[in-house]
């Protein structure tokens, strides 16, 4: 459990926290989402890895983790640290005050542009978002960088997670809002992506995950950078 786990790193030990959590919005009705599966994932990823465990929760349960993720956090980041959180429309207008009232200054929005639009109708949905928060008075580390980054989708054969993001973009996130030798965290680590990331920028990494599945791909992929 997350919350638990952060209880064991040191106070303001954490220079960044980006974190991917279940996004629980591939239903409207809050009746539907609660009883479905596999909330907004394709039917052959759903196929490859079954469900995806937290990712029928209501907004409202949704809501209360992050805000509780979001207090613990708090007290392990740095002064100067900041937070990031991927998720999509229909959740923003609840995650984002409930991880700002859990005592952490909202940013803004990061635009993650995929590059190609996915499936449905009418304006088909081609980005997701990613909150950013901060605990004070923040540092950058990169200021090359904008708020509206492009990076292709992980192809679904070469996933090893339900809702695997890119190394690339995960990079250039974490370029700028941990130092060289830093220390990334990451609550919902599932295949390791931000470990990796963090760790070819140069970073240190430390993730909690609750599917021991997914920490041994994770252990693998991290230890295959740490070679290189």
């Amino acid at each position: 459990d997350a919350v638990e786990a952060m209880k064991w790193i040191p106070d303001s030990s954490i220079d960044a926290i980006v974190m991917d959590p279940p996004y629980c919005a591939g239903a409207v009705a809050e009746a539907t989402r609660t009883a479905a599966k596999g909330q907004g994932l394709r039917s052959e990823t759903l196929t490859r890895f079954g469900w995806f465990v937290g990712d029928n929760m209501g907004t409202a349960g949704l809501v209360f983790l992050l805000r509780a993720v979001a207090f613990q956090a708090l007290s392990v980041v740095k002064p100067t640290g900041h937070l990031l959180c991927f998720c999509d429309w229909r959740m923003l207008p609840n995650l984002a005050p409930g991880i700002e009232s859990a005592g952490w200054r909202y940013q803004g929005l990061i635009v993650w542009d995929k590059g190609h639009m996915g499936l449905g109708n009418g304006f088909r949905a081609q980005h997701e978002l990613i909150l950013h928060y901060t605990a004070g008075a923040p540092e950058y580390h990169d200021k090359a960088t904008a708020n509206v980054l492009t990076a292709k989708r992980v192809h679904h054969t070469e996933r090893e997670h339900q809702t695997q993001k890119p190394i690339e973009l995960l990079q250039r996130l974490i370029r700028v809002v941990c130092p060289k030798d830093g220390l990334v965290l990451d609550p919902f680590v599932g295949s390791g992506s931000t470990g990796v990331a963090a760790l070819r920028e140069g970073c240190r990494f430390v993730g909690i995950e609750r599917e021991a599945e997914y920490i041994e791909i994770a252990q693998h992929r991290l230890a295959a950078v740490e070679v290189e």
